[in-house]
């Protein structure tokens, strides 16, 4: 039988079997037009009408007044930067090969913001091809959308989906509208194939699976080939070779349909599919050699066949399937070529450089200069906006410039742009091998590959490294005093995340002195950390005016010079942080993202979006203290940055702790030590542990020792804040918070007199340094100890005084904590009014702070009721060993394992926990874990 030619690659087919799919983009329009923001997810294989959907949502996009701008990436082309908004761009006169315009990021985001009412709509195809430049800027306006409302839509294929925006979507919650694309079912085939019988319907369902191009394709078979094809569907409805014969068949079919063309239509489609979607018919005829008569003939040709869009000038493939069979039947040679040819039409037409580098690439040959400079300018242009792929033109230039010997300055300006792109893009092993040759070799560029050597090695948490090199250019002297100015910067700097406070405050003391007013960046940055410095030392009063002085010069400087110090901003923020500024920290944070939404990635965010969730933390903003934690994070593994990851996973751990638990909090916490030795872990490898810098590795030791205390393994925390033979801090929100966990962990230990001594030492040390938050810290820890062994009266007493310090500190999470610990307290005293009232306070604090897991804690304690004894209730009886045996033994280690901790013999551990068992009356590990919890229920607050 005949196949049908009525079912071809003609204009789009009717749009069938998507009624639900058509009422989401209805819903997410009106979303829009209601003045909120809205993310769309449309997903689904090759051929089920992604694209189709997309140019649905446009049409009623633009008819709801939306600006509608549309991108694609395209498969052969994911190593241009940007390719995913060039043509946007461009549109929008902002075409990024003028040096003058600005960078993509900054207009893309100018051409939303500038959106009419009621918004725009921002439509996204193929996007699991998008090059990584594109891929994180899509992340950001995901995240960060513009001040208008915005429809963001990203559709790619379901066996490859771009995790990073999968993710940011997730992360939307009901802002995000997921269409997961189906097959078509046989109802909606009746009406795709109308008029064609009823038995080839059925052939052609079977053997296309319901994907809609595949149907297009196939219905072009006759009925002995698609006998063939079906067969393979009655052998296994999901047989594999079934999926791969469609696939075949369809790319077959679309081959053999340009094969039988003359000889120029088959050209013109391989120039098409080769050159890719910025494809006009001047580039086709300089590439092809043809009369321009000859050139257009064949486009109409192609286009009458249902394989080629002519759209505003540029030729297109309809599908990337289509554009796939064209491909395939090119060679290696004659692509070769062809790239050549279309380099040279680019360049020659000013076109933009991404564009002319990307032909330029993959045409290169060994000392051709022309080539050369292309890469080398592309390179230069996108190493800070797109470092991935600017790193692989360098390199390609330094692989086919010629060697002009030892003394080469040309090459080594590319190695060292070549270095930069590398650390910038994550390869920071990658990026130290190349500065380790050119410092070697000497030469203009050596004290430049010193100073990014530095970089590199602070993101790596190699602050030794850092050091020496830095005391190594200081050493050569012969500087201008800018110059040593900016070195003494940047140790006080390194000494500060080594926790060397009295060097750092000599070094940024010493930048002052080089420095006058003119230079007010390099000012701020040394007030700051000569303030960071001065807190470590313990000088809470000192660092206070300090930061004064910091925080003027910060806010005189101008967004432009403020630009390449942006990092600045995170030790100042830190130090408004652990001095209780919270809303100047907010308003530097926020100025500094501000001014990074510009830069394309950056290693300043990570160490930016880590003082975002410690400010959101300490303000009780916790989803957004993790959100920011998990940003900062991807941000660190998107520079390569170990120690930044590092940090992250530290400031992690406390808003989990309160929002989903100590097991959820542990299970993602990396190691909790790390070798001691100079700075830690110099010499260890590069994989996401502790914190390299001291400073960092005492806060992540601190935070892990709290969310093992509230576990109830008491043993644990305690270990946790012993301290190897390093200098002792002196830095007075560190050591106040040790001594919280070390007597919350003695309490549960049994260990009173410690608990009490703690207490009382870490009220002295915040009190001195005047302190509201570390005060109620201090309090907090002698309020639980006062529950724990004295009875309620002072506990309540205590427990009301942290909650009223935590109140003038401005932290809703702690003091919500105080206030349940007051309540438990005037509980177990009979005095249940101002018990019950204190309790309510602490569930509406923890509410509001969206504590959940505190929050549950509550509950359970008000369904149970508290002990009516100020003494433990169900492990009274057991001693210290058998208190930190038992909890051990709850976080699911094995005897065998305890033992070795303990250094005890597995004999020894089943002695301690059959005594365990009978104390508690209970006959497994379940059940004493369980007993354990209500005891620790018992007494009040989650900690």
């Amino acid at each position: 039988m005949t196949a049908n030619r009525e079912v071809g690659f003609g204009p789009d087919p009717v749009l069938v079997g998507r009624a639900a799919e058509l009422e989401s983009l209805d819903g997410a329009v009106a979303t829009v037009r209601a003045g909120r923001s809205v993310a769309v997810e449309v997903c689904g294989e090759a051929g089920l009408g992604k694209t189709r959907i997309l140019r649905e949502l446009a049409r009623r996009a633009a008819a709801a007044g939306l600006l509608v701008r549309l991108g694609r990436a395209t498969q052969y082309e994911q190593g241009v930067p940007f390719g995913l908004y060039a043509e946007m761009v461009e549109a929008a006169g902002s075409g990024p090969g003028d040096a003058a315009q600005p960078s993509v990021p900054v207009a893309v985001r100018r051409m939303l913001t500038q959106a009419p009412e009621p918004g725009a709509a921002l439509l996204l195809d193929d996007v699991h091809w998008a090059d990584s430049a594109s891929l994180e800027l899509t992340e950001h306006l995901i995240g960060n959308p513009p001040p208008v409302p915005m429809l963001l839509a990203v559709a790619f294929r379901s066996a490859c989906p771009p995790a990073r925006l999968v993710n940011a979507i997730a992360r939307l919650g009901p802002a995000a509208t997921l269409i997961d694309l189906p097959p078509l079912d046989a109802a909606s085939l009746d009406v795709l194939l109308a008029g064609v019988p009823r038995r080839r319907r059925e052939l052609i369902l079977r053997s296309s699976l319901g994907n809609p191009l595949y149907i297009q394709a196939l219905s072009r078979l006759d009925d002995d080939e698609l006998d063939g094809l079906a067969a393979l569907a009655r052998r296994d409805p999901v047989d594999d070779d079934r999926l791969a014969g469609s696939r075949r068949s369809v790319l077959a079919g679309l081959a053999a349909e340009i094969t039988a063309q003359q000889l120029s239509v088959q050209r013109v489609a391989h120039i098409a599919a080769v050159v890719g979607d910025h494809t006009t018919i001047d580039l086709v005829g300089h590439v092809a050699g043809l009369p321009m008569p000859v050139v257009t003939a064949a486009v109409d040709q192609l286009g009458r066949l249902g394989l080629l869009d002519a759209d505003g000038g540029r030729l297109r493939y309809r599908h990337p399937l289509m554009r796939a069979s064209a491909y395939a039947l090119t060679g290696a040679a004659w692509r070769f070529e062809a790239h050549t040819r279309t380099a040279g039409y680019l360049r020659g037409r000013r076109a933009s450089r991404q564009l002319v580098a990307h032909h330029t690439e993959r045409s290169a040959r060994h000392g051709d200069e022309t080539a050369v400079a292309t890469l080398v300018d592309a390179g230069v242009a996108f190493a800070h906006e797109a470092p991935a792929q600017a790193a692989r033109w360098l390199g390609t230039a330094l692989r086919i410039m010629p060697d002009a010997g030892p003394r080469d300055e040309r090459r080594a300006e590319v190695a060292m742009w070549y270095a930069r792109a590398l650390g910038r893009s994550g390869e920071l092993a990658r990026s130290r091998e190349v500065l380790q040759r050119l410092r070697r070799a000497g030469g203009p560029v050596q004290t430049r590959a010193e100073t990014f050597g530095v970089a590199v090695a602070r993101q790596l948490g190699d602050f030794a490294e850092a050091a020496a090199t830095l005391g190594t250019q200081l050493g050569r002297g012969g500087l201008e005093p800018v110059e040593e100015a900016k070195l003494h910067v940047e140790l006080a700097a390194v000494d500060a995340f080594r926790e060397e406070p009295t060097s750092a405050v000599h070094h940024a003391q010493r930048a002052l002195e080089l420095l006058d007013e003119r230079r007010s960046v390099l000012v701020a940055a040394a007030l700051t950390l000569r303030a960071l410095a001065t807190l470590y030392l313990g000088c809470a009063g000192s660092a206070r005016e300090q930061l004064a002085a910091a925080v003027v010069a910060v806010d005189a400087t101008g967004d432009a010079d403020l630009r390449p110090y942006v990092e600045i901003v995170s030790p100042l923020a830190l130090v408004e942080i652990q001095l209780g500024n919270f809303a100047d920290a907010d308003r530097h944070l926020a100025r500094a993202r501000r001014i990074l939404d510009g830069l394309g990635p950056s290693s300043a965010s990570p160490y930016l979006l880590v003082m975002e969730s410690l400010v959101h933390t300490r303000a009780g903003r916790l989803t957004r203290a993790v959100r920011a934690a998990e940003e900062a994070r991807t941000a660190a593994e998107r520079v390569g940055s170990t120690e930044m990851g590092a940090m992250a996973a530290a400031v992690r751990l406390r808003p989990v702790l309160w929002t989903a638990g100590p097991a959820a909090a542990l299970a993602t916490a990396g190691p909790a030590v790390a070798p001691v030795g100079g700075d830690l872990g110099s010499d260890g490898p590069e994989v996401v542990g502790p914190p390299r810098s001291r400073a960092w590795w005492r806060i992540n030791r601190v935070e892990l020792a709290l969310a093992r205390a509230v576990a109830g393994d008491w043993g644990g925390g305690a270990d946790l804040l012993t301290e190897p033979a390093t200098p002792p801090s002196r830095h007075p929100p560190v050591l106040v918070a040790r001594d919280l966990v070390a007597a919350v962990a003695a309490v549960g230990r049994g260990d009173h007199a410690t608990a009490r001594q703690v207490g009382e030492r870490a009220e002295r040390r915040a009190t001195a340094a005047g302190l509201p938050y570390e005060i109620g810290l201090a309090r907090f820890a002698r309020a639980f100890t006062a529950y724990r062994m004295e009875g309620p009266d002072r506990a309540t007493m205590l427990a009301e005084s942290a909650a009223a310090s935590f109140a003038a500190a401005g932290t809703p999470m702690e003091e919500a904590l105080s206030r349940h610990l007051a309540g438990a307290a005037y509980l177990v005293a009979g005095r249940y009014g101002p018990g019950a009232a204190a309790l309510d306070r602490a569930e509406t604090g923890y509410r509001a702070c969206g504590a959940g897991w505190a929050a549950s804690v509550l509950a359970e304690h008000r369904a149970t009721g508290p002990a009516r004894s100020g003494r433990p209730a169900g492990d009274a009886a057991l001693t210290v060993r058998e208190r930190e045996i038992a909890g051990l033994a709850t976080t699911g280690l094995s005897n065998k394992e305890i033992a070795t901790r303990l250094y005890l013999s597995p004999r020894t551990i089943e002695s301690h926990l059959n005594r365990v068992f009978a104390k508690l009356q209970v006959h497994s590990r379940t059940a004493m874990a369980r007993r354990l919890s209500e005891a620790a229920g018992d007494h009040g607050p989650p900690a």
